[in-house]
């Protein structure tokens, strides 16, 4: 398993998107949350992640370049049609035309779907929300996508995972960061596992005939992930759906692409903005300080396991799985990128 500096691996993914007809500005937007999310620890919507895009790039499911198409647009809100572009692409300038709604009208929000087809998966949700927060805005997203859940009861798929992240911008702490799926494990997790031949909690997935399995392969053979927190995990996907799915994208049994919400709200809008840090400073000080169980050195906030695991990967490298490193290696080769030079 190498370790590859960040900033080695970042000049080695844009060569290759580049290579594969990717301008340096698209190639540049993809890799950081690419890179970014390695670094984070969050391996699964990685860098692992780079060959399956240089393939949709192939096939036709992404063209690199491709002018958004804006629908729908108020002072306050828009939907866009990602016109079959990246949507990592898509996703940063909404979340930036949010921001800029929220700086007139305290309130901003961009859907996007892709009604061509394509792939518009933009990667890890957290990235999206954290552009708000680093700028003193809440950020919200939320994502619909193709059924891969049963509904609490039920064992065939008729939900997607539904991810969602939210990031509050604190004062003296850095902002709280909240990305989940609304599913037991997200889907990269399962392939991970699967690839690695590690087994799975029980309660985490079904395989196709219904049944609960410790095998994550179950569930690439066509079973299904479960939700988290039984019911709860169910509804919040559902309203996920309803939302993001209703306003424009479509919902996930009508449409099996991607569609996403993305949200800003100023705090000044409510509260002078140096009070609304303060607070949420008290609350992460108050959490922290709390009552710690038999065994447990530290409370964490959501984002700080993160924010510390992208520390040690920016001194150590980010730690690729040797299948992962030979699939990339591979895909650079094939667009006519030599792996060792583009990291020189």
């Amino acid at each position: 398993m190498p370790n590859i500096q960040a900033e080695k691996l970042r000049k080695l993914c844009v060569a290759i998107f580049m290579a594969a007809g990717t301008s340096r500005e698209e190639s540049e937007i993809v890799v950081d949350n690419l890179v970014r999310t390695s670094l984070r620890g969050v391996d699964s919507h990685g860098v692992r992640a780079i060959p399956r895009y240089i393939q949709n790039i192939k096939n036709g499911k992404i063209t690199p370049g491709a002018p958004i198409k804006v629908l729908e647009e108020t002072p306050t809100t828009a939907m866009w049609d990602n016109n079959n572009g990246f949507g990592f692409v898509a996703g940063k300038k909404a979340m930036e035309t949010a921001m800029r709604k929220a700086d007139g009208y305290r309130i901003g929000a961009v859907g996007t779907q892709n009604v061509t087809g394509g792939d518009d998966h933009i990667g890890a949700l957290y990235y999206y929300a954290e552009l708000a927060a680093l700028k003193d805005m809440i950020g919200i997203v939320t994502c619909t996508t193709s059924p891969l859940m049963p509904a609490w009861g039920g064992t065939s798929r008729v939900l997607g995972v539904n991810p969602i992240s939210i990031a509050i911008p604190a004062g003296k702490h850095p902002p709280i960061v909240w990305d989940i799926a609304t599913s037991q494990v997200a889907v990269g997790h399962l392939q991970v596992m699967a690839m690695r031949g590690e087994p799975i909690p029980e309660g985490w997935i079904l395989d196709k005939e219904g049944r609960p399995t410790t095998d994550p392969r179950a569930f690439l053979e066509g079973g299904a992930i479960l939700p988290f927190g039984t019911y709860k995990g169910y509804g919040l996907a559902l309203v996920i759906d309803a939302i993001t799915g209703g306003l424009g994208s479509g919902c996930s049994h009508d449409n099996p692409r991607y569609g996403h919400l993305f949200m800003a709200i100023d705090p000044a809008g409510f509260t002078p903005l140096q009070d609304f840090k303060a607070r949420v400073d008290r609350l992460i000080d108050h959490v922290k300080a709390s009552r710690k169980k038999t065994g447990v050195e530290e409370v964490f906030i959501p984002g700080e396991i993160e924010r510390r695991t992208m520390e040690k990967r920016l001194e150590e490298g980010i730690p690729i799985d040797d299948p992962d490193w030979q699939a990339l290696s591979k895909t650079a080769k094939e667009v006519g990128i030599d792996p060792e030079k583009a990291m020189e």
